[in-house]
């Protein structure tokens, strides 16, 4: 009920919102070096922690100054914060994200990027690869629940995204407010999308299956296929596909390399990391889609049995030297900004 009355109004969710960020940032001053006394992992956590506490601080203080900025300037603020947080993940978790080799560009025009969605972090890794690496700003369909972040609020209420409720009653209207952002994608604008709706766990896909089983649901067999996503739903893709200007591509992204992380108990075990995050992707315009409703459902499934094809093959075991090593040989890392 709380989170729901928080949701809904926006005063008094910004008000908590900050109290909890004070709240944190003050216990933080005398339990982070506690922390990395404790052992080398605590410490990379605490640094990470630190990191974002600051990345937070900042970029409140930032937007308190940018009330009327350009979208292109908050872009470019949550570019040079990304970027540190990366930055922090990369020396203190190990954590390298693999492009393809040999190199493959996205699209140099408005793009609809479906990606999976699985792993902690995989939606600020997306968000920071599109502006660091294609240049791209994003637009993004996400939950409402992220708006409990302060700065997330603010910041991507400034920009053109789409926030998905908790309740029904809204959930009904976000197809026709995602056309509404695909249908102004302009050449250097993207917007990001996860068919799953919610992040994969080996639970959920069990639960889901289970589910599908008792009702006798359509989607039952290209679940009990799937062993790495969840099927994609359709309602929200097809409505940015069918609004979006002339030209749009398509992409899809799979990804691999943290989706086995499910619980605190894995991201504790994991790190620091030993396999970097590989990714693939590939395209179609939007005028190749099928128009006929059954002949784009059948597409659309077959791009998520590719998806979950390629993580079958390049889905590595936590742990594995020779693995991380292959993988690393195999793919070129992503470049940061500012190093």
């Amino acid at each position: 009920m709380i989170i729901r009355f928080l949701l809904r109004h926006t005063l008094p969710r910004r008000i908590v919102g900050l109290a909890l960020l004070t709240l944190c940032v003050l216990l933080a001053l005398p339990l982070l070096p506690a922390a990395t006394l404790t052992s080398r992992r605590a410490g990379r956590f605490a640094a990470f922690a630190r990191s974002y506490l600051t990345v937070e601080v900042i970029g409140l203080c930032r937007l308190a100054r940018m009330r009327r900025a350009t979208p292109e300037a908050h872009y470019e603020l949550l570019h040079r914060l990304l970027g540190r947080l990366y930055r922090t993940s990369r020396h203190n978790f190990n954590l390298e994200i693999a492009l393809p080799s040999p190199a493959r560009e996205l699209p140099q025009g408005p793009m609809i990027l479906a990606s999976r969605h699985a792993g902690p972090g995989d939606s600020f890794l997306l968000v920071y690869g599109l502006l660091a690496v294609a240049r791209h700003h994003p637009r993004v369909v996400l939950s409402r629940l992220l708006t409990l972040d302060p700065f997330i609020d603010i910041l991507l209420r400034r920009t053109p995204n789409c926030f998905v409720g908790l309740d029904q009653d809204e959930r009904r209207h976000v197809p026709e407010r995602i056309a509404a952002i695909a249908g102004t994608l302009g050449p250097q604008d993207a917007l990001v999308i996860f068919p799953e709706g919610r992040k994969f766990t080996t639970a959920r896909r069990s639960r889901l299956i289970e589910r599908l089983r008792v009702r006798r649901g359509k989607l039952l067999p290209t679940a009990r296929r799937l062993e790495h996503v969840l099927p994609p739903r359709s309602s929200g893709l097809f409505a940015a596909i069918d609004a979006a200007p002339p030209g749009t591509e398509v992409a899809f992204l799979a990804h691999t390399g943290l989706d086995w992380i499910e619980s605190a108990r894995d991201a504790w075990a994991a790190v620091p990391l030993s396999v970097p995050v590989e990714t693939t992707w590939w395209t179609v315009p939007v005028e190749a889609v099928p128009a006929d409703a059954e002949e784009r459902e059948k597409w659309l499934r077959a791009q998520w049995l590719r998806m979950d094809g390629w993580i079958e093959q390049h889905a590595s075991v936590p742990g594995d030297a020779d693995a991380g090593s292959l993988a690393t040989n195999r793919h070129q890392t992503i470049t940061v900004s500012g190093e």
